[in-house]
């Protein structure tokens, strides 16, 4: 069971309690293992959200994390199934699966598990930096692994978008694999090379083979030893040496990127497409594009644009993605802008309200802040923020055609702000909204009671507002 208190998650699974900090969820290797997935990418979910109040305080491996559930969509990724093997004597049997959850290793055979058929689960962010759990011996499949997930990225060129781990073709064994055996004859421990992977056993003079368990190279490479693990400083380092590489934490380089011109990609993308700044901070012997290659990535980057819209609830992004648009050649930002409002929830909604209103369609974006009165049987909070918005919005057609609505109206709490904002217009510098006999004549009881003095008034309010 998980359950958020305060800025911690407590996980209860039988006798087994720990409480998380955000930091320790998005800095530790395997967090939360042992819970179902689908509650494990909830919760990973929930603490981005968290996490954002203390962005500044969070290691690089943090923010890497931060940025890897941020950007994540994980509805973006179709299942996919491969079906290999591995061989040791035996031939084993494998199945691979890759969906919206993350990744699932059935062990057909039980080549390390007693029981034939067993699935292990793998969340997504912990195969992306450090690698595969289980054996994956082909590497072909872990590219297109890898590629799966980068394409569910809402942002292509994003921090961890390229911080997985170091793809390479596992180097041939010898005749006689590594082996390092520790004990007697009583009870043993060994780690064995495979061509696939590492083994690590346990063995007493009882049960025979006692445990088996498997170890990545990835997961070699990245993840850091545990206190007491029985491969030595001169084990790994026998074993770096095999694998031709240094263990490091989050190798950050994809080897292979250079086959599809992944880094002139990466860097048109984490520029916004606009390729003279690649050049202004030095990157321009890394860029290398044809204008279809450019033209693929605009088309991409445009279209992660305006999915955005209505995902973002932060205005800068939002201002920046908006900015994108339009240097990219998008000619209908607004309509992209009002459009993406349709499905946003209310804080989207608002936002996006905002930059339409300051940016680019000031009477769409009225249109769009007026909508957000459906909310104000929630809370009294959107019905202020709406009306509060309307003290500097004087020439605004739509807005003044609502507030001569409410005026009209029989809502008494949205007449009585009407006539708050007629006063800060007043306020603001329109001197014909200054006259405090005609702005007093506009009260709730007499325009119940349809008083002649009222409608007077009011008519001559409505011209005010109307500039007649």
């Amino acid at each position: 069971m998980l359950e958020f208190k305060e800025n911690t998650l407590h996980q209860t699974t039988g006798s087994f309690h720990k409480i998380w900090t955000i930091p320790e969820l998005l800095e530790t290797h395997d967090p939360l293992s042992g819970e179902p997935l689908a509650e494990r990418n909830a919760a990973m979910q929930q603490v981005i959200w968290m996490a954002e109040e203390m962005f500044s305080d969070l290691s690089e491996a943090a923010r890497l994390r931060y940025d890897f559930w941020k950007l994540l969509m994980p509805r973006r990724i179709s299942e996919q199934r491969f079906e290999y093997t591995t061989k040791i004597t035996n031939t084993y049997h494998w199945e691979l699966t890759i969906n919206e959850l993350g990744l699932f290793y059935k062990d057909i055979s039980g080549e390390y598990d007693g029981r034939a058929g067993r699935v292990s689960e793998q969340l997504f962010s912990d195969f992306w930096f450090y690698g595969p759990l289980l054996p994956i011996p082909d590497l072909q499949v872990r590219k297109q692994l890898v590629a799966a997930i980068r394409n569910a990225f809402v942002q292509a060129g994003s921090p961890a978008s390229y911080k997985h781990f170091d793809l390479f073709e596992y180097p041939q064994q010898p005749v006689s694999p590594m082996h390092w055996t520790f004990g007697d004859y009583k009870a043993s421990d060994d780690i064995i090379v495979r061509d696939y992977g590492i083994e690590l056993s346990s063995s007493n003079w009882r049960d025979g083979l006692a445990w088996l368990g498997f170890l990545s190279f990835e997961h070699f490479l990245t993840v850091p030893p545990p206190a007491g693990s029985i491969i030595t400083p001169e084990i790994r380092a026998g074993i770096e040496k095999f694998l031709t590489r240094k263990a490091t934490p989050q190798r950050t380089e994809d080897q292979t990127a250079q086959d599809d011109n992944a880094v002139s990609k990466r860097l048109f993308m984490d520029n916004g497409g606009q390729v003279h700044y690649i050049y202004l901070d030095g990157d321009g012997a890394k860029y290398s594009a044809s204008p279809n290659e450019e033209a693929a990535w605009r088309a991409e980057l445009i279209e992660q644009y305006t999915r955005r819209l209505s995902e973002e609830d932060n205005e800068p992004t939002l201002v920046h993605i908006a900015r994108g648009l339009e240097l990219n050649g998008v000619k209908n930002v607004g309509d992209l802008l009002f459009q993406a409002t349709k499905k946003a929830n209310p804080k989207v909604k608002q936002t996006l309200a905002k930059l339409l209103v300051d940016k680019t369609d000031p009477e769409r974006g009225a249109e769009v802040l007026i909508s957000l009165l459906e909310y104000e049987a929630e809370t009294d909070y959107w019905r202020n923020y709406v009306f509060n918005s309307f003290f500097r919005m004087r020439n605004n057609q739509t807005v003044q055609n609502f507030l001569i609505e409410c005026l009209r109206g029989e809502d008494e709490m949205r007449f009585k702000k009407s006539v708050d904002v007629l006063l800060m217009w007043g306020i603001y510098g329109d001197n014909t909204l200054t006259n405090k006999d005609l702005l007093g004549a506009l009260n709730w009881n007499d325009a119940t009671a349809n008083d002649p003095n009222f409608r007077t008034a009011l008519e001559k309010i409505t011209n005010i507002i109307l500039k007649q």
